[in-house]
């Protein structure tokens, strides 16, 4: 069971594995106190909404970290399995589509996108 802190009105301020000199009082795991303490007020729900929410910016972020890896010839593509290299590949593919398409999209200001 994890050790707690509290502070002067009687919060949870930390948890430790171990007891401390400040986390001496011990609570069960599934403690109301503690598991709200944990995940900042928020229900399983949320959190697994919030994660979901940040899964697109998160993918992105992986591709250009790929893409300077393979820059940088710390790998190749081709170290990568088959099913990913295919799934990067459409997605680079993909990508160049909307880039070209934005540059004629730019030059043809008329043209308007769904």
């Amino acid at each position: 069971m994890p050790y707690v802190a509290r502070d002067d009105q009687g919060r949870i301020t930390d948890v430790q594995e171990n007891e401390t000199e400040r986390a001496y009082e011990q609570v069960a795991f599934d403690d109301p106190e503690l598991v709200s303490y944990l995940t900042n007020g928020l229900k399983p729900a949320e959190i697994r909404a919030e994660l979901e929410a940040t899964d697109r910016e998160i993918i992105r972020v992986i591709e250009d970290v790929i893409a300077v890896l393979i820059d940088k010839r710390v790998f190749m593509l081709t170290d990568l399995p088959t099913p990913a290299q295919e799934k990067l590949a459409r997605r680079y593919n993909l990508r160049t589509k909307l880039s070209d398409l934005g540059s004629i999209i730019s030059e043809h200001e008329d043209i308007m996108l769904p």
